[in-house]
């Protein structure tokens, strides 16, 4: 019987009293059999809580309706003699051969061009992937996965499953099979009804549904606009009928899904997910891949765990970090000991309620070869291993109600525009008529080079920032701050009025408001009567100069991507103006708040340094605003705070170059972790890089 065993129902309420931190540890063929019972002893012996298995569809069904499990219940037989949990990954994307062979299984690229199932490190064994909107290799998995629930579900070790690995539309065709093309054709159809409406709406001259076709060049930003909208539909129904298959099979399942790369950081056109979709699949719990640098330099590097933590909690609030990186493939350069235990504790402080490593072998296999792994490939120890291990004792020891604790927010809150990260994306691509089947992924364009400047400027101003996308509640939320928005419809246009009318903070940075739902270019900027909010509208755009700058607060900035002139109109008022004389940044009274928009972009023009103009300008505007900032604010010492029923947790990090104090109501606190750490009157004192981990008494 696992210790962890009682707890299972708990996961969902978070009433665990231990937290959740483990690792990815079979996925076949490695590790190798012999090597099993040796590593699980050790796992659980230095105070792991549990270890996922992967049992890949090929590898266990390589014969239709012939099925192998002796390897997956040695393992199972393991983690329950050790104690350990199990996280339970069905991996469908590794098809056998009779799925092509004999379902029609393969899909189909741009231009009819079939996309051959091909073998990589992270389906080794092959067959990625099939067509999963082909209804027959749909029945076909959810065979396998019902099988697989009925032979697990009772054993004491399984603890939840995870319906998907990194749910997500790649490479950028998704499919265009007859199966994926009736689905997306459907999937207009329930939108729209008619094609007559769907070419009102959008100024298509379609004959029917039947004539719609999926793009095959980005010059047509609604096509390809839908298309993509389609594919992150298509990718929640992958996970909706996994899930549904292991309800039907285990109706007391506790099930997670976990993304590779989330909203905030994906490339929404080539690898397209939808977390909110994926989310409302059917499953109890998300997750994430944890993407960030392991060897951070600037500050959006350093503001990356947080970013994604930031994110996360949007989506669920009792999200797990489902896969953290400890090095990468191919004899790379492992991060330094006291780099990677900082990036451990910063994806812990970023409220995640589980954590797993991916993985605990080195790999041998593929692409991922020598990668990864807290440990070498012949299981000795590392020191990426050590400082695991050092952190997995302090959770078992202090960690008892971490799990349940949230993230105290700052009352400042970033505006995410899926739409509008779209259309910034789309404008990326080529404008010409060549196909686009070997556009590369990408985060290196507005929208996305915004959002991610705009967090990392408020992560160091000591005000993290929560996201909140349009319709949500912003009753807790002081400020508001909106930069690259292009795409807003008459809904959230109302929505921000009634924030501001009732007494809320607004920051917008343009571009602004000037496209419709269509994607088409709004006949006035900002559209929607948001000229009556903000009290401006936009003259002329043209693209930035180096010598392109405006005052903020006494601070001069760069422009940015554009140079946008303003015209103010209504309650507006000049705050700053363009080195020609022309307004850059307005103010605006409405109801009882007020809005500040900016021709410039703090954003777009953050040279991601320490010294960057923008962290004074944004500190001065923001505390124009009333909204207090801390003591440690623009020094490089950030403090994050996770509360909970009985205790508080309290994570302090110092990223600078220097040693960085800061005086904190830690009474009778319990430290967890430290180094370069030294305490003298509630003054925390950090070295360069050094960090405090402890937790507190609830006041």
């Amino acid at each position: 019987m696992t210790k962890y065993r009682h707890q299972r129902a708990e996961i969902l309420d978070s009433k665990l009293d231990f937290f959740p931190y483990g690792f990815q540890y079979h996925r076949a063929p490695t590790p190798l059999a012999e090597e099993w019972e040796g590593d699980l002893k050790k796992i659980a012996e230095k105070q792991y809580s549990h270890v996922q298995f992967r049992p890949q569809w090929r590898w266990h069904e390589t014969i239709r309706g012939v099925y192998k499990w002796n390897d997956l219940d040695r393992l199972f037989e393991l983690a329950g003699k050790n104690g350990l949990c199990v996280v339970l990954k069905p991996m469908l994307e590794t098809a056998p051969d009779w799925v092509f062979r004999d379902l029609g299984g393969s899909r189909v690229g741009f231009h009819g061009i079939p996309i051959s199932p091909f073998a990589h490190g992270a389906y080794y064994v092959g067959g990625w992937w099939p067509c999963f909107d082909n209804p027959e290799v749909v029945a076909a998995a959810s065979d396998f996965v019902k099988e697989l629930s009925a032979r697990y579900k009772a054993h004491p070790a399984l603890w939840f499953y995870d319906a998907w690995n990194e749910p997500v539309s790649r490479p950028i065709g998704q499919c265009t099979c007859i199966h994926s093309k009736a689905s997306y054709r459907e999937w207009l159809k329930r939108l729209y009804g008619s094609i007559e409406k769907l070419n009102d709406t959008y100024g298509k001259s379609w004959t029917s549904f039947e004539t719609v076709e999926p793009p095959t060049s980005g010059a047509d930003y609604l096509e390809l606009f839908l298309w993509r909208k389609w594919a992150g539909y298509a990718v929640s129904q992958q996970v909706r009928f996994v899930a549904k298959a292991l309800r039907e099979t285990d109706p007391t399942a506790h099930i997670l899904v976990h993304v590779g790369g989330s909203l905030i950081r994906q490339d929404p056109i080539c690898s397209t997910s939808d977390d909110f979709q994926n989310r409302a699949a059917g499953v109890d719990r998300y997750g994430t891949s944890f993407w960030i640098p392991l060897h951070p330099r600037s500050p959006s590097d350093h503001a990356a765990p947080e970013l994604q933590s930031s994110w996360l909690r949007r989506v669920d609030p009792n999200y797990w970090c489902h896969e953290f990186y400890p090095n990468h493939a191919n004899w790379c350069l492992p991060p330094d000991k006291g780099t990677l235990r900082r990036l451990i504790w910063s994806a812990i402080a970023g409220g995640a309620a589980g954590f797993t490593f991916w993985q605990y072998r080195s790999e041998r296999v593929g692409c991922e070869t020598n990668g990864y792994g807290l440990v070498n490939i012949d299981g000795s120890q590392t020191e990426r291993g050590e400082v695991a291990d050092s952190i997995a004792s302090a959770l078992k020891e202090n960690g008892g109600h971490l799990a349940a604790s949230k993230r105290v927010s700052s009352g400042v809150a970033l505006l995410y525009s899926h739409d509008s990260d779209m259309i910034s994306r789309i404008q990326k691509f080529p404008s010409g008529i060549e196909s686009i089947e070997q556009e590369q992924e990408t985060r290196d364009y507005p929208y996305k080079r915004a959002v991610s400047a705009a967090h990392t400027l408020y992560h160091f101003l000591g005000l993290d920032p929560e996201w909140v996308i349009p319709g949500d509640s912003l009753d807790d939320v002081a400020l508001l701050h909106i930069t690259g928005a292009e795409m807003i419809d008459t809904k959230t246009a109302e929505w921000l009025k009634a924030f501001v009318q009732k007494g809320g903070k607004l920051i917008v940075e343009l571009p602004f408001a000037c496209r419709d739902e269509r994607t088409w270019i709004t006949s006035e900027t900002p559209s929607n009567g948001l000229d009556e909010l903000l009290g401006f509208i936009e003259r002329d755009r043209v693209v930035a100069s180096k010598e392109d700058s405006f005052s903020l607060n006494g601070v001069v900035l760069p422009a940015g991507d554009w140079c946008i002139a303003l015209e103010t109109c209504g309650a507006g008022k000049v705050l700053s103006k363009w080195s020609d004389g022309r307004t850059a940044v307005v103010k605006s009274s409405y109801g009882k708040g007020v809005a500040i928009s900016m021709g410039g972009s703090l954003a777009l023009g953050f040279s991601d340094t320490w010294d960057a103009p923008a962290f004074k300008a944004l500190g001065k505007l923001v505390e124009s605003l009333d909204i207090p900032l801390p003591g440690w604010t623009g020094s490089g010492l950030v403090v994050n705070k996770r509360a909970g029923e009985t205790e508080d947790y309290h994570f302090v990090f110092n990223y600078s170059d220097k040693s960085l104090s800061a005086i904190l109501p830690l009474e009778s606190a319990k430290t967890m972790d430290a180094q370069g750490f030294t305490d003298s009157n509630g003054t925390i004192s950090l070295a360069s890089g050094g960090l405090w981990i402890g937790r507190t008494p609830k006041a």
